[in-house]
């Protein structure tokens, strides 16, 4: 088991593109002043090829504040395109926000 959740999601993102589907994960932070405190904001997009500009385009798949619930959505992907059960989710705080995001997210997915 990878030591930290940034070890396993670039553990998942390369797994994910070495079947092609040009995953990349990003950080970004803000200062929070409600909670008095820097935030880290975490994405995962996908590179799409543009056929209209020639180029690759980057497609927002999923952001969260939680980087576990990062990890999830990149294990539930991996799933998903290895044509697998996905496993419920643990009980967690922010599981049913995950739930809900996820299953937006499964509403708009199209596989390569």
């Amino acid at each position: 088991m990878p030591a930290s959740n940034s070890t396993m999601i670039r553990k998942l993102q390369f797994a994910l593109n070495q079947k092609g589907y040009r995953i990349l994960s990003n950080r970004s932070q803000f200062y929070s002043n409600e909670q008095n405190r820097p935030v880290t904001m975490y994405k995962i997009t996908q590179s799409v090829w543009d056929k209209d500009k020639q180029r690759y385009k980057h497609v927002e798949l999923f952001t969260s504040a939680s980087e576990i619930q990062i990890v999830l959505f990149l294990r539930n992907l991996w799933y998903l395109v290895n044509d697998k059960p996905i496993p419920k989710t643990n009980k967690m705080k922010g599981a049913a926000e995950f739930e809900r995001k996820w299953n937006a997210f499964l509403e708009l997915w199209k596989p390569n």
